[in-house]
């Protein structure tokens, strides 16, 4: 024996359980695209003014106190540099200073005249340094203003004890005072590299404290744009719940399309309410014995 397939009747009522489903469907997408659309817009205008520093105050005055130190940064590394340039001159014009002393012994007025040559020439790359606090004066402005009170062979006759004792009494006199000023330079040299290393210590720190400001402040704008973002779809969700739930009507029409047995008259909807009581009969009763006369 061949079971045949069961097929529902359509209806009128099939038609209707359609179109109330089709309009409950648009109307709630209708309503949950309007109220997802507001509360993305207010999503927005709350991120927007979450702050975007942790403390812009204490990130305005340490930039500040970045700037002023990094000048005087600059400006010590510059000194640090010249003062060391200036002390390898200094050497190089007392290693000139020893020539003359050998070139006096051996009488030598050629090596004498080349070693003074070169010690002034010496002098002429000498760097001015502005005698600033902390440093002490190098005199260097006054040693290539007036030279050296050394003279050429010529004026002392190095072929003579009397004028080798005269040139070496002025390279004497010399030497010492450009030990001197070497001496001036290498201290300005040492403070201003123990300046240089005390800014620099000084500016990591702070580089440190508005790296750190400006990484909390974005650590808490995330932190704060996530709880934002998540009640904001906390929110749509429940709506689109709260919205998915009104299809009573599409849902009773759909039922009453598929009864086994409907009442195929308004006196067999009044006999099947026989017995009932206000208190007893619910509204979804009452819809479904009405409805079910559409079948």
């Amino acid at each position: 024996m061949t079971i045949s397939s069961i097929t529902t009747p359509t209806t009128i009522l099939t038609y209707l359980a359609q179109s109330a489903q089709a309009a409950t469907q648009l109307n709630t997408q209708v309503e949950t695209d309007q109220a997802t659309s507001m509360i993305e817009k207010q999503l927005q205008q709350k991120i927007a003014a979450i702050p975007t520093t942790a403390d812009d105050t204490l990130v305005r005055v340490s930039q500040s106190q970045l700037n002023q130190l990094n000048k005087q940064f600059s400006t010590i590394s510059t000194r640090s540099s010249q003062y060391g340039a200036n002390g390898n001159v200094f050497t190089n014009i007392n290693n000139q200073l020893a020539a003359l002393q050998t070139a006096i012994k051996n009488g030598d007025s050629t090596g004498f005249d080349d070693a003074l040559t070169a010690t002034k020439a010496d002098i002429g790359n000498l760097v001015v340094i502005p005698p600033t606090a902390p440093f002490q004066p190098d005199q260097v402005l006054q040693l290539k203003t007036n030279g050296l009170s050394i003279n050429s062979s010529g004026s002392y006759d190095l072929s003579t004890p009397s004028g080798q004792a005269a040139a070496q009494a002025d390279v004497n006199t010399a030497q010492l005072y450009i030990n001197q000023l070497l001496t001036a330079t290498t201290s300005n040299q040492i403070v201003a590299s123990s300046l240089a290393t005390a800014l620099s210590t000084q500016i990591d720190a702070l580089n440190q404290t508005v790296q750190q400001t400006i990484s909390t402040s974005q650590s808490n704008v995330a932190a704060q744009t996530a709880q934002l973002t998540q009640l904001a779809h906390d929110q749509e969700h429940l709506i689109q719940l709260a919205l998915g739930n009104t299809t009573q009507l599409s849902s009773a029409l759909a039922s009453m399309a598929t009864i086994s047995a409907p009442p195929t008259s308004a006196f067999a909807v009044l006999q099947d309410a026989v017995g009932a009581t206000a208190s007893s009969i619910t509204p979804q009763q009452v819809s479904s014995s009405i409805l079910s006369l559409l079948a």
